[in-house]
């Protein structure tokens, strides 16, 4: 991952997914096919486009994409490659993920952060035979934290909530809070890619977290941290994402008519934007708190598009309604 690489992400916008939401990383930096033929892009653009098809829901195009930069690639041992190469698989984990599939999604997150572990923390690179650059270390530590937050969603999916918190203190050693004005924090504060976006994944699945084990108010004050971020993100799906999570909150704070409000209101949205998981995802969540004849409809055609563009299994049959 080279300079050209690094200036793609930094340009980009990348989403994720977890339970909550039935699980959305995609992103979108513009048109999914913008950015050129595969074949002459580099691997930090690979990923970045391939981010912003899954957002769409073109999962099966977004895998292709990953399966190039992979081949591209290969073991090639440089601390920035290692790290694209994390950001992929933990891509392929989140649409996995997404579809509720967070078992075959724990193996991919999995070796996400083992492609990345060595090169965060003291003695960071030691093994690479030359020292990082300071860019090559925090695209390594934001991969790495990418892989945990996956992993706690995984394990919070599969009914694991002691593992999941566990990893998500993990991910808050990697990946800590900084202060508005970045003061006493090396992390990027508003630096999209390798700072905010990260933070505000651990602010979802915290919120998410909460929410398995019951404590409504601690996912209440996790959700208003992720909308305060939210706030000054540059991608919209992320800013979407946030209000679908918040909703979730809300229904479980009691109010279940006025989160159905905005669920709706995020439904029409993602539809508006083209991004087909989200608005699949608040289907389930309108389904789940006012069903009508018209909910049924949309889901039962969102979720037919969506095993047309890869995004589910061509047999996938009942909806999920978790993530």
């Amino acid at each position: 991952m080279g300079s050209d690489s690094v200036a793609a992400m930094a340009d980009t916008t990348v989403a994720d997914s977890s339970p909550a939401d039935s699980a959305g990383p995609a992103d979108s930096a513009g048109p999914a096919d913008s950015a050129g033929p595969a074949d002459s892009a580099g691997p930090g653009q690979l990923w970045a486009r391939a981010v912003a098809i899954g957002a769409l829901g073109a999962v099966a195009r977004g895998r292709a994409l990953l399966d190039t930069l992979d081949a591209n690639v290969g073991r090639a041992p440089a601390p920035e490659v290692r790290a694209v190469r994390s950001l992929a698989s933990s891509t392929r984990a989140s649409w996995l993920r997404q579809a509720g599939r967070h078992d075959l999604a724990l193996h991919l997150d999995g070796r996400a952060a083992l492609a990345v572990a060595d090169l965060v923390g003291p003695g960071a690179g030691a093994d690479t035979g030359a020292a990082m650059s300071e860019d090559a270390a925090r695209w390594a530590r934001a991969a790495l934290g990418d892989a945990l937050i996956g992993l706690a969603a995984d394990n919070l999916g599969l009914g694991r909530f002691d593992a999941s918190s566990r990893l998500l203190r993990r991910a808050g050693a990697v990946c800590p809070v900084a202060s508005e004005d970045g003061g006493g924090e090396d992390w990027a504060v508003g630096d999209w890619v390798v700072g905010d976006r990260v933070l505000l994944r651990r602010y979802w699945v915290e919120a998410e977290n909460a929410l398995y084990r019951g404590d409504a108010e601690a996912g209440r004050r996790w959700v208003e941290d992720a909308v305060r971020l939210a706030g000054r993100c540059p991608s919209e799906y992320h800013r979407i994402k946030t209000r679908l999570i918040a909703a979730a909150v809300t229904a479980a704070g009691g109010q279940a008519g006025v989160a159905a409000g905005e669920a709706g209101a995020v439904e029409a949205e993602a539809a508006a934007h083209g991004l087909l998981p989200l608005q699949w995802a608040a289907l389930q969540m309108l389904q789940g708190l006012a069903p009508d004849g018209g909910v049924e409809r949309r889901l039962a055609a969102t979720t037919a598009a969506l095993r047309v563009s890869g995004f589910l299994p061509a047999d996938f049959g009942a909806v999920s309604t978790g993530g």
